[in-house]
Order: structure tokens, then C-alpha cells, then sequence
């Protein structure tokens, strides 16, 4: 049985599996590049950070880069499965769009800790806001989406296990390294991506069938 409990869709069926084709097609691209860029050098070695600022301008400009790409990424995404869905928080707006900007942030601010502590220290607090801020955006759209889909409640939970216990896991095991910290945004796209499909099928399917219906 359909549990699927979005409300009347202003998009057509047509518009739908597009829009999900943009979306998946820039999270594909932020996952590449996500391992592109944490595997530049040793990532058991380096955090993504010292890779962005210990081997030249090159790796600087495409940690800029990455981090515009994936962050932007993840906020687009998390805008448009909340138009979706018909969820309306300002404040899960407000915490997503401080996520993307702290992204940004961290990797414009130098991460030299020799020749430039003040804005090392600087760099390492907007580092710590990423996670925050992500929680406390992720925490009330998650609670909102499990009303909408609750029969995927096991799923969900799983891939917040993958998130947080996940990166606590490797943040343990490999310390503050690129490991920890590309398992992180690795497994928040690949949740991304996993509801992008899960929300887009269901919402094309129920709105094709109400096109069926009409016609």
C-alpha cells in the first residue's frame, strides 16, 4: 500500500522527473568531486584542509571550488526536497544556507597553523560550525520526512547512523584526517541522493496517475 503522503503537486509529471534528473546529476558531481579532491594526497595523511593549503595554488583553487560545489549542492537539494514535500521552516533554511556558507568560509580562510594561527584557529571554529549548523537543519527535516514517508522510517534511520555515528566512527579510527571528513560529506550526498530518488519516484508516480485520472 502507498503510504505517500504529499499534498496536491503544482509540478507535471514531466517537470518532476526533470527537475530529479538536475538535482541527482549535481550530487553525482559533488561526490566525484568530494573523492577527487580528498584523495589529492594521502588521505589517512592530510585532512581536507592541509591538502587545500599545503601544495599550492592548485589544490587551494579546487578546494575553493569543492567546497562551493558541495556545499551548493547540498543546499539546492535540501530546497528543493523541501518545496517537495511542502515543508516550510525558516529556520531549516536558515541553518542549511549557514552550512553552505561555512563550507565556503573555511576553505577561503587560510589553514596554516606556522604562519598564520589567528586565522588557523578562525578556520578550524567555522570547520566546527559545519556540523552544527548541518544538524540543526537535518534534525527538523528529517522529523518532518518521517511523517511523509514513514514507511522508509528504517532506511532513514540507518542512513543517520552512516552520518553521525559513521563519521564519530572514523573520526576515531583515522582522527582528524580527510577520511573522517570525506566519509562525512560522502555519506550526507549519498543520503541525499537516496531521498531524491525515494521522493521524486513516489511524487512522479502519484502525479501521473492524477494526470491519468484528468485525462
Amino acid at each position: 500500500m502507498n503510504q505517500f503522503k504529499l499534498k496536491n503537486l503544482d509540478l507535471s509529471s514531466k517537470e518532476i522527473k526533470r527537475q530529479r534528473m538536475y538535482i541527482i546529476s549535481y550530487l553525482l558531481f559533488a561526490l566525484v568531486l568530494t573523492l577527487a579532491f580528498g584523495t589529492l594526497e594521502d588521505p589517512f595523511r592530510y585532512t581536507l584542509s592541509n591538502i587545500g593549503n599545503r601544495f599550492g595554488w592548485g589544490p587551494r583553487i579546487m578546494f575553493i571550488i569543492w567546497s562551493a560545489v558541495s556545499g551548493s549542492a547540498i543546499e539546492i537539494t535540501f530546497i528543493f526536497l523541501m518545496r517537495l514535500i511542502k515543508y516550510n521552516d525558516k529556520k531549516c533554511r536558515m541553518f542549511i544556507g549557514l552550512t553552505t556558507a561555512s563550507i565556503i568560509i573555511t576553505s577561503i580562510i587560510p589553514a596554516l597553523q606556522n604562519e598564520l594561527p589567528f586565522w588557523h584557529t578562525i578556520h578550524v571554529g567555522t570547520s566546527i560550525l559545519i556540523g552544527l549548523f548541518f544538524l540543526l537543519a537535518m534534525y527538523p527535516f528529517v522529523k518532518y520526512l518521517l511523517t511523509v514517508i514513514p514507511q522508509y522510517k528504517k532506511l532513514i534511520y540507518f542512513w543517520l547512523i552512516v552520518i553521525w555515528p559513521g563519521s564519530f566512527t572514523m573520526l576515531y579510527f583515522f582522527s582528524i584526517t580527510a577520511m573522517f571528513e570525506i566519509w562525512f560529506f560522502v555519506s550526507i550526498i549519498l543520503f541525499l541522493l537516496y531521498m531524491t530518488v525515494i521522493l521524486y519516484d513516489e511524487a512522479s508516480d502519484k502525479k501521473l496517475k492524477e494526470e491519468e485520472q484528468i485525462n
